[in-house]
């Protein structure tokens, strides 16, 4: 028996479906189909068999079995109304398996499983950034769960990542009246201890304890962002309504670096969102240290996506003169598609220097 462990507001999702106004079903994504669902939707018979088979790319040595968008980018089985055909004919129980989980994820350990929901489903984003506290993480039996045979020392290695990913939610949960901006640098400063530590064990006779500087005091330098949004010019990008947010974002980077803290002031009642972002992102990307060792990285770039989210806020702050819980959920929404959704972004943003 293993176990699953998930956020507190984990089993609140649902599926707003033709209610959610980023249906993910129009993102454009490519739409991957398991072996199981492409088995079964190649003996479905008559007209609904004949229209599955005619919008299915079979599997290649390039690419997995995937529904084939329209021009617009639509999946050519949703109907006028945003409902899925599938679904409502043949049942949920037949959709791909990523159409049924999206936007849920997992991480699998020696001893059970993680899950979580995606910050680029607006439902998922109204769950992370609720005000209900620092979320706690659940942990409930699994018996499907078949434990991995992996060897002491990396069963040692994950149990100590663990208790580092604590170490670190801890700091965000305590002595809330510490600035944001502290616990960032408190965050990185730890960060780079645990780096340490870990560089020592994996390779001893390089290791080296690089100094640590104000992570929060750097990355908010006009020549720090300057060079962050080139960064994520150069990324993949998925909507252009994204590059134009970038390009808006940088060519007013001096108004908004100096209207900081007057944002700051007018947020301060919704500044919690953030401590929401940092913990969901170290919860999702932290583990992922296990397999290359870049546990500051991690951090990083938990650090990173948390102060862009904010950048873009300040941005439609100053645009709007306001800023509505609608567009800070949107504004994590497109953050989340453009960079968690991508791994080669991803990777790119683990190995961003900003100290």
């Amino acid at each position: 028996m293993g176990y699953l462990r998930y956020p507190s507001y984990y089993p609140q999702f649902r599926c707003t479906a033709s209610a959610c106004t980023h249906n993910c079903c129009l993102a454009g994504w490519e739409i991957d189909i398991d072996d199981e669902t492409l088995a079964y939707y190649q003996q479905v018979s008559g007209a609904c068999g004949d229209r599955l088979r005619t919008h299915i790319a079979l599997p290649s040595e390039e690419q997995a079995a995937h529904i084939i968008l329209d021009e617009q980018g639509r999946c050519p089985f949703l109907d006028s109304h945003n409902l899925c055909d599938i679904y409502t004919k043949l049942g949920a129980e037949h959709l791909c398996q990523i159409c049924t989980e999206h936007p849920r994820y997992y991480d699998w350990f020696s001893g059970g499983t993680e899950a979580g929901v995606g910050l680029c489903c607006e439902a998922a984003a109204e769950l992370i950034l609720q005000k209900t506290g620092i979320p706690t993480l659940e942990t409930v039996p699994d018996d499907g769960f078949e434990p991995e045979e992996i060897s002491e020392e990396a069963r040692a290695a994950e149990c100590e990542l663990f208790r580092m990913r604590d170490e670190l939610f801890h700091i965000i949960k305590t002595e809330p009246h510490l600035p944001l901006d502290e616990r960032m640098n408190r965050l990185y400063s730890a960060a780079a201890r645990m780096q340490a530590a870990c560089d020592a064990w994996m390779f001893p006779d390089t290791a080296q304890t690089a100094p640590v500087r104000d992570w929060a005091d750097a990355f908010w330098q006009p020549e720090q962002l300057n060079r962050l949004l080139d960064c994520f010019h150069a990324l993949e990008i998925n909507d252009s309504t994204w590059r134009g947010l970038l390009c808006r974002t940088k060519a007013q980077l001096p108004e908004l670096l100096r209207h900081r803290q007057a944002f700051l002031s007018f947020y301060q009642e919704y500044l919690y969102e953030y401590e929401q972002l940092l913990i969901y992102f170290l919860y999702r990307h932290f583990m992922g240290a296990r397999c290359d060792g870049a546990v500051c990285g991690r951090v990083n770039f938990a650090l990173i996506s948390t102060c862009m989210i904010q950048l873009l806020d300040i941005q439609s702050w100053l645009a709007d003169g306001c800023l509505p819980h609608a567009r800070q959920i949107d504004l994590c929404r497109r953050y989340s598609e453009e960079i968690e959704y991508d791994e080669d972004n991803t990777e790119t943003l683990y190995l961003y220097p900003v100290l």
